[in-house]
């Protein structure tokens, strides 16, 4: 088959058929209102990926609790934790469904070792155990000189892990009625659920930690009580990591072995996701093909056969994820970065213009937009971040934090004025 017929072929992902095989991938790029309702540039940013042609959108930066609310890093965030947010997510839907696209939600309960202890309140993981950031390698133009240690998190209760676990069931309630076309809960890089799945960060010694079942457990449980609230036709996945990239981590092989544990539980897909915050290198490659390389949906594939879908991630040249969907390798293709630099991506691809396709160039400059608390905008497409025509542009400030943080020498002038914009 041709890279056009198998990018271009449906999907069944439990219930829901999707178009094609180009997959909008979660970013926290979407400017909310303040207190945390779809603006008219999120709706505006999402509907211009739609109109561009994508078989499925994943909303990202999303959080299903209060708590995830306070802690994020990257704020403000989609909010799905009160009953009040509803009609707003359903504006959202209905602006995308107008462009017969499917969206879905992604769910997160915590930030866990990434997130940012405020008011009193502190942080949580499977283990107190921080994230060195930069100890793996960075992203290509991307620099934290002296690197970063996250605080100490502490560990979390049977009684909060419970806890946390019914307010993403609510939140996935909130998610259906609000016309979600399925929901995904989170549980990659370092945040919360991902603190369970890997040995580099889970040293329990409860029901929690040391096997692979156990270490399942938490997650596992969640993908329960969500496919129990929202039925069995309902699409209902998990974004995980499939490799620490680290000494003492854990290979594609292992958290393999966790998802097979936690597919059992009701999950229709996994959404791949390389590396973590301690190897953002591998995270936020420059190298198309990068996860199939190192052969991690093929371990999962093994281990969890055809019937659960594998999203496959940072594979934008077409013939790679075409050829990789055709071996069985993976199910679709989910992109992030690159469509932030060509919101026409999936059209081009499927009517076979990828001569037309602007490419991103890796340069990162959305990255240290998103570190830094700016809004995110892309140098390859200046439209974006401005698909509402009433969205604020950044200030000269922000720019000048922006454009100091991408030069070695003054990443800590680029540090002092984010912690003065904070203040």
């Amino acid at each position: 088959m041709t890279t056009t017929n198998v990018l271009a072929s449906p999907l069944k992902i439990n219930n829901l058929e999707i178009r094609n095989r180009i997959i909008l991938g979660p970013m926290a790029v979407l400017r909310p209102t303040a207190d945390g309702r779809p603006s008219d540039q999120t709706i505006a940013f999402l509907t211009r990926r739609a109109e561009g042609g994508v078989g499925l959108i994943i909303v990202g930066g999303s959080v299903a609790t209060e708590r995830a609310w306070r802690e994020s890093p990257f704020s403000p965030n989609v909010r799905f934790d009160k009953d009040e947010f509803v009609p707003d997510l359903k504006r959202l839907t209905d602006a995308v469904h107008a462009y017969g696209t499917p969206i879905f939600a992604q769910l997160f309960p915590s930030f866990g070792r990434m997130g940012v202890p405020r008011n009193g309140n502190w942080i949580s993981s499977a283990s107190p155990k921080p994230v060195n950031m930069g100890a793996g390698g960075l992203p290509d133009n991307l620099y934290i000189p002296g690197g970063r240690v996250t605080p100490l998190p502490k560990e979390a209760s049977i009684a909060e892990i419970k806890e946390l676990e019914a307010a993403v069931v609510s939140a996935a309630r909130r998610a259906q009625a609000a016309g979600f076309d399925g929901v995904e809960i989170g549980a990659h890089m370092c945040y919360f659920y991902s603190s369970f799945i890997s040995p580099l960060s889970n040293q329990r010694t409860d029901e929690y930690g040391g096997s692979a079942e156990n270490r399942a457990r938490a997650l596992r449980d969640a993908v329960a009580a969500v496919r129990a609230e929202v039925g069995p036709g309902y699409p209902l996945g998990i974004r995980m990591s499939v490799n620490d990239h680290m000494p003492g981590g854990q290979g594609p092989e292992g958290f393999a072995e966790v998802a097979a544990h936690i597919v059992e539980a009701g999950v229709d897909f996994i959404s791949l996701s390389e590396g973590n915050y301690e190897s953002m290198g591998e995270n936020v490659t420059s190298i198309s093909g990068n996860m199939l390389a190192h052969g991690e949906p093929q371990a999962f594939r093994k281990a969890l056969g055809p019937d659960v879908r594998l999203f496959l991630s940072s594979t934008p040249d077409p013939k790679q994820a075409a050829e990789a969907i055709d071996a069985g390798h993976a199910d679709a293709s989910m992109l992030a970065r690159q469509m932030l630099a060509d919101p026409d991506y999936a059209v081009k691809v499927i009517e076979g213009r990828e001569q037309q396709i602007v490419w991103c160039d890796h340069a990162n400059s959305c990255l240290r937009r998103l570190i830094l608390n700016v809004p995110i905008a892309c140098h390859k497409n200046p439209g974006m971040g401005r698909e509402d025509p009433g969205a604020k542009r950044s200030s000269f400030a922000q720019e000048a934090i922006v454009w100091a943080a991408g030069n070695r020498t003054l990443m800590t002038l680029a540090d002092k004025l984010a912690r003065m914009k904070q203040r």
